[in-house]
């Protein structure tokens, strides 16, 4: 897969965390008519679906975004799983004060496929369009975001405290030894 740049570099104590409305406005609108953009934190990715969430570039801890165009869109399948749209998930993104339809977003997820089975995976897709047709003929775009659920995040970091006060013990308890070894009352 090609991209423009391996990851977004932010200044420290930045993040990119764009409100869906943002994103219509500032990245994706400009971007389908040739401007220039506020800052240069979309990824351009030419045939995301053909490759597993984990493979792509940017911080798997982070929502990743790409600029992704409509052509590109089919097949939503690569050789390790698919994307498949959750019923129901298109939403209407509303323009800030006047509450008109400037866009939408639709929520796919990502099945993986081995040995004939399907299985849901945590990685969740959001895919961002402009609501109207286009008076011109334009360059359709699409703006992609990808992360892992919360509810998977949550019990790897359940996992992971769990782990951490296991730790945390054997070093209280080698503490006790130390001290009960070394000090001696008289």
């Amino acid at each position: 897969m090609r991209t423009t740049a391996r990851s977004i570099q932010m200044p420290i104590g930045y993040r990119f965390r764009p409100t869906d409305e943002e994103i219509i406005i500032h990245y994706l609108r400009p971007k389908v008519f040739s401007l220039p953009l506020p800052a240069p934190a979309i990824l351009h990715a030419h045939h995301l679906f053909l490759h597993h969430p984990s493979r792509l570039p940017g911080d798997h801890k982070e929502k990743r975004y790409f600029f992704c165009k409509t052509s590109s869109h089919r097949p939503f399948s690569n050789p390790a799983g698919y994307w498949k749209p959750v019923i129901n998930s298109e939403k209407f993104i509303l323009a800030p004060g006047c509450n008109h339809p400037i866009g939408f977003k639709k929520r796919f997820v990502f099945y993986q496929v081995s040995d004939h089975r399907r299985s849901r995976t945590p990685w969740i897709l959001h895919q961002f369009r402009l609501l109207y047709p286009l008076p011109m003929k334009m360059e359709e775009w699409t703006v992609c975001s990808i992360h892992m659920s919360k509810k998977h995040k949550k019990s790897q970091q359940i996992h992971k405290k769990e782990e951490e006060s296991i730790d945390d013990d054997s070093i209280i308890s080698m503490k006790d030894v130390f001290w009960s070894s070394t000090t001696r009352i008289e």
